[in-house]
């Protein structure tokens, strides 16, 4: 009896696991304040995301970023992309880096349309681009071709220029593996129950 009792604990409690894994769970981030860069640049976190976890058999993970500024942009870029960038400034959260068009996006970039993009995180270090859609003013482009930095009498820091807020909604329920495993678990369960 105190045997059956146990089974049909175990039952339940992998039962509402199963139940949770199918339904899944939903959240929401607010960040804001989040630095703007100047038009004809691009900003980039300093320090790498490595705590995401991955998408994938066991855990199905769905990213939808969105954002207040329709003249910006954000991408997601890895760890060796970010080390490929040349430097220009910033603050101690970013750098401020040329905008370049072979930039290769893990997800996002200037393609992403309405000011969001969908992702599924793989588990891999990232870190988080943001671009202006807006060009660079005409006295900005005529610095440009001035002779740079020491040469030129005038060095202007390259730093963000205002602010807005990202709103990143996420997904998370169990990957087919996991479903199955809880699945089996539970017919096995049951058919002991049954046969005791």
């Amino acid at each position: 009896m105190a045997t059956v009792k146990v089974l049909s604990i175990a039952s339940a409690v992998v039962g509402l696991l199963l139940l949770g894994s199918i339904i899944g769970y939903s959240g929401e981030d607010l960040i804001p304040e989040v630095p703007k860069p100047d038009a004809g640049m691009c900003g980039v976190t300093k320090e790498a995301y490595t705590d995401v976890p991955g998408s994938g058999a066991f855990i199905d993970i769905d990213v939808e970023i969105t954002w207040s500024d329709n003249s910006v942009w954000i991408g997601i870029i890895d760890v060796q992309t970010y080390e490929s960038l040349q430097k220009l400034g910033g603050n101690s959260e970013g750098e401020i880096v040329s905008c370049d068009s072979d930039i290769s996006f893990v997800a996002g970039g200037p393609s992403a349309s309405d000011s969001k993009f969908q992702w599924q995180p793989d588990g891999e270090a990232f870190h988080i681009m943001i671009g202006s859609l807006e060009d660079a003013s005409d006295d900005e482009e005529e610095e440009e071709d001035e002779d740079p930095w020491p040469f030129s009498d005038d060095n202007k820091a390259n730093s963000f220029v205002s602010e807005f807020d990202v709103t990143v909604n996420y997904d998370a329920s169990g990957g087919w593996v996991t479903i199955i495993i809880l699945f089996g678990i539970e017919i096995g369960l049951v058919y002991l129950i049954r046969n005791q």
